[in-house]
């Protein structure tokens, strides 16, 4: 039995770490708490919904449109909401409120468009595989492998190309790297459009598994900003070792307790890292001085 938990742990850490690299990456680079991201993550979902279910469009065409939506908000949010702001040199707190009016706005406009009630986007039962005494459905497995093929890119690009090198410049020092002639603002645009394609992604997996309803995108923020913390804030692959890591003690605590414990057991991860490790699993102290 524990070993079925495990697999169902893996699963769910594949799925959060996908969304969870995605606001990491906005994060770490643009410094701002991008809550707006649960928007973006519904937004996805939704759309995916809409061209698949209710216009009856192919599998694979209602997923490239439902990305793609998930990317052009993002995006517009970063051109349209963010920018203007920094231009302005707003404190981060108003970006903060700015993001929450977003994720308030855009929820509140998809459950008057489709309704509160969970969708369906796969009714039926999945096919089902056996490893042992392990049981996935035929989503799961493509979730997993999703992720393994996610994270080698994102691996690839973020230390072998000149766009991870920019990155991890403009997370480090915006201002020396407008000295070497790259535009911090063009690369932010790159920034939100990989951040919400990986909401979206992740968002259009869980739609096929269990389905989808308006509230699905603040389970997945929370879910990703304790992944970035847990791993450690300013590495750009900890979010996957926060997500797993949420994954798998949450199902150990369903198979020990009940279901009801998976949201208290994310909060109290998050807590008991503040206290005893508040630079995550990949973070190091630092000296006084580097602070």
């Amino acid at each position: 039995m524990i070993f079925q938990f495990l697999a169902n742990g893996i699963i769910a850490g594949a799925v959060y770490s996908i969304v969870a690299l995605g606001f990491g990456l906005i994060y770490n680079t643009s410094k701002t708490f991008h809550i707006a991201h649960g928007a973006v993550y519904t937004t996805a979902a939704y759309f995916f919904y809409l061209f698949y279910r209710t216009l009856s469009l192919p599998l694979s065409i209602s997923l490239l449109l439902g990305l793609i939506s998930g990317v052009l908000l993002g995006v517009l949010i970063e051109i349209l909401v963010y920018q203007p702001l920094y231009d302005r040199k707003a404190p981060s707190g108003i970006l903060l409120i700015s993001s929450i009016g977003i994720y308030i706005f855009i929820v509140n406009l998809i459950a008057m468009s489709f309704g509160n009630e969970t969708k369906i986007l796969s009714p039926g039962l999945a096919k089902t595989y056996q490893f042992g005494s392990v049981i996935l459905t035929s989503i799961q497995i493509i979730e997993f492998f999703t992720f393994v093929g996610i994270m080698l890119v994102y691996l690839i690009i973020l230390k072998k190309t000149n766009l991870g090198k920019s990155l991890r410049a403009l997370a480090e020092n915006p201002t020396l790297l407008s000295v070497f002639g790259i535009e911090p603002r063009r690369l932010m645009i790159i920034v939100f459009a990989v951040g919400s394609l990986l909401a979206g992604v992740s968002s259009c997996l869980v739609a096929l598994d269990v389905g989808i309803d308006p509230n699905v995108g603040m389970a997945a923020l929370l879910v990703s900003a304790v992944s970035v913390i847990i791993g450690g804030v300013g590495i750009f692959e900890s979010a996957a070792i926060g997500g797993f890591t949420i994954g798998i003690i949450q199902n150990l605590a369903v198979w020990k307790f009940s279901s009801r414990w998976q949201e208290a057991i994310t909060f109290i991860l998050l807590i008991l890292f503040l206290l005893f490790r508040p630079q995550g699993i990949l973070g190091r102290r630092k000296r006084v001085e580097e602070i």
